[in-house]
Order: C-alpha cells, then sequence, then structure tokens
C-alpha cells in the first residue's frame, strides 16, 4: 500500500481506468493525488502566428475539472482523502513534476491499448512518464 497515489487525468477512458486501481494500492490513512493537466498545444492562424481560441480552453478547462472532481468523489467513497490540482503544459512533464513536488509513492495512470496507440508516431504520455518518473509508475491498460 502506497501512502500518497497521484492519478493524472485528461478526462479519457483510459484515465478512469485507473481510478479504480489507484484506490486499491493506496492506504485507507493514505491521500490520491487528482491532477488534471490541460495540454498545452498552441493552434496556429492562418498567418503562421501562434493563437489560442479560448472559448475552447475554457470549455477543455471545465470537463478536465469534472474529471478531476470523479476521482476525489471516488476517493472519498472509499474514505481516503484527497488534495487536487489543474495545471497547463506538456502532461509527461507536468506529471513528472507534480510527483516530485508532492513527494508521493507512486503514479497511477491509465494507457490505451497497443492497437488505440498505434498511430501514435512519439509514444505516449504514460510512456514518457515511465521513463521520467524517479517514483514507481503503475499502468493501467483500458479496454483489456
Amino acid at each position: 500500500m502506497y501512502d500518497a497515489t497521484l492519478v493524472p487525468t485528461d478526462g479519457s477512458d483510459a484515465a478512469v481506468a485507473a481510478v479504480d486501481d489507484a484506490l486499491e494500492v493506496t492506504a485507507s490513512d493514505g491521500t490520491i493525488h487528482a491532477l488534471g493537466v490541460l495540454e498545452d498545444i498552441p493552434m496556429y492562424s492562418t498567418s503562421g502566428t501562434p493563437a489560442r481560441d479560448e472559448s475552447d480552453t475554457a470549455g477543455d478547462r471545465e470537463r478536465l475539472s469534472a474529471s478531476v472532481d470523479r476521482i476525489v468523489e471516488a476517493a472519498a467513497a472509499a474514505g481516503i482523502e484527497s488534495e487536487t490540482a489543474i495545471e497547463d503544459g506538456v502532461p509527461a512533464h507536468e506529471i513528472v513534476g507534480y510527483a516530485d513536488e508532492a513527494g508521493v509513492d507512486a503514479i497511477v495512470m491509465g494507457k490505451r491499448s497497443a492497437r488505440d496507440a498505434a498511430g501514435d508516431l512519439l509514444g505516449s504520455t504514460t510512456e514518457r512518464v515511465i521513463q521520467k518518473a524517479q517514483t514507481p509508475v503503475i499502468a493501467v491498460p483500458v479496454g483489456e
């Protein structure tokens, strides 16, 4: 059992799949850290100048916040305390940075099946976190 686990989410099915596993490996007197990461991807206007559609960002932030809230609700139902954060940036960097800063004992996160990720040229966020994290990473497959 871990005293402090980090459950990063982007609101995807893969992220949701990790919540039950995180609850199972977190001590009853432990803490679940629910971290939402809003990926900071610049959009380019026709002129080639970076721009961002703020209305899309607001909607994404609301969906991400709802996903973090679902993790908190699941932790509360299991009698486990929780802490929350929502960050902007590159997901793998934000997850590893938060894990280091908060001093969590493990990161529990979902991963897509090999079939779902087959089109990824650069690999998944979970793979990047596994490579960079100094703490154990539990990768929970979705749909397998």
